[in-house]
């Protein structure tokens, strides 16, 4: 264990230090909350050896170059008497965001100034929320997790404001920050870099996006002509919404060949999700300015080593799924968790009904699952495979 790295326990108010066998310390830059897990030494055969008796929920603080890192509580444990150890998973307080879900009508407020007051409901306080100025009319969520509400609250300014954000924790308070600033670090070939892997793939693409408005009226499109002359048509839909301009808005949507790759390397603390990095390593065609997309950080034996995945994109989560409360729709199935789902492996939305008109055409038999299950299908680069069609769901 260097001394750089530093773990301590906070054992009834009493600040202990333990001496850790491995640790790790990871994170992603969707569902955000970072993550560490370590092991101690462990034999409960011998009464003179002094086992660590951490409890579930307990604090657990690492600490790097005299900088704190991560405060979190312990989540799980596992001991394994017969090589000696035992094995803890200790989460950051944005889980309590993830997993506490609310009810929420948002006017005329800016999604700082919605975070904080959501926030509050659960006893998590903000600090250093990006500030947008961006004043949100009407946005209504429903049995939504408030981490999500988060995101599609600054979701919203972001087409305004061309910025990309991300929740992150400071301590025990969230923060929003800036997605995709720079983390200051560059990693060479055949200095830093242990091992480096390349992929693109054109199973993200949308190269044409029609625009309608909310009364199924078409109103125009946006396409990148290049690619649907080499690929096909790969098409979505984007409904327009008041004070957005839709062209931008859907021009956003439009995505190319997705590039990512994997890395290797020497650990540099800085390079963590969310984080753009430089990276000079021709061989396995990765030069120039990259996105963490996740890290895991391995301090064992006095060394730090670490594990990157990068896109070349910069992207943002989706957020939660907001209601409407125009009569044209109340007679539409409201997505909630527990809602019935239909979809189609090739498709990108999924819908309330078989019956629903887009269904009606299809080759293949839909699918049936919940909307909760939905929102875990993800693709390769962490975006949600599906959308909610709008034509049979209450938006």
């Amino acid at each position: 264990m260097s001394k750089k790295e530093v773990l301590r326990w906070n054992n009834s108010n009493k600040i202990v230090e333990l001496k850790f066998n491995s640790l790790e310390w990871s994170g992603t830059d969707t569902q955000v909350s970072r993550e560490l897990t370590f092991t101690l030494p462990y034999n409960p055969y011998d009464k003179d050896f002094s086992n660590a008796g951490i409890k579930l929920g307990d604090l657990i603080y690492f600490y790097y170059g005299g900088k704190k890192k991560f405060t979190g509580t312990v989540t799980s444990r596992e001991a394994k008497a017969e090589i000696g150890t035992v094995s803890y998973t200790a989460k950051d307080f944005m889980q309590h965001l993830l997993r506490s879900n609310t009810t929420i009508k948002i006017k005329n407020m800016t999604p700082e100034a919605a975070t904080k007051k959501i926030c509050s409901q659960v006893g998590i306080k903000t600090v250093n929320l990006a500030r947008t100025k961006v004043n949100i009319s009407k946005m209504i969520f429903s049995d939504q997790p408030i981490y999500d509400i988060i995101v599609a609250l600054y979701r919203k300014a972001k087409k305004t404001t061309h910025k990309k954000y991300m929740p992150v924790m400071n301590g025990r308070n969230v923060s929003v920050a800036t997605k995709g600033t720079s983390s200051g670090v560059t990693l060479y070939q055949g200095k830093d870099i242990t091992s480096a892997t390349y992929q693109d793939t054109t199973d993200n693409i949308i190269d044409r996006v029609l625009i309608f408005n909310d009364k199924y009226k078409k109103l125009g499109k946006v396409e990148n002509k290049k690619n649907v002359s080499k690929y096909g048509v790969y098409q979505s839909v984007y409904t327009k919404e008041k004070g957005v301009n839709a062209k931008t808005a859907a021009k956003a949507l439009l995505t190319g060949v997705t590039k990512e790759a994997s890395i290797e390397a020497l650990g540099n603390i800085a390079a963590v999700s969310g984080k753009s990095i430089n990276i000079q390593n021709s061989a396995a065609k990765l030069t120039g300015k990259f996105y963490i997309t996740s890290d895991t950080h391995k301090f064992e034996n006095g060394t730090h080593t670490m594990s990157l995945s990068l896109s070349y994109v910069n992207t943002m989560e989706e957020g939660a799924d907001t209601e409407s409360t125009k009569s044209s729709k109340k007679n539409k199935p409201k997505i909630t968790n527990a809602a019935k789902a239909y979809y189609f492996e090739s498709g990108t939305v999924f819908h309330s009904s078989k019956s629903c008109s887009s269904c009606k055409n299809a080759k293949t038999k839909a699918k049936e699952t919940t909307v909760a299950k939905i929102k875990k299908m993800k693709k390769t680069n962490g975006k949600r495979k599906y959308k909610a069609c709008s034509k049979c769901w209450s938006q």
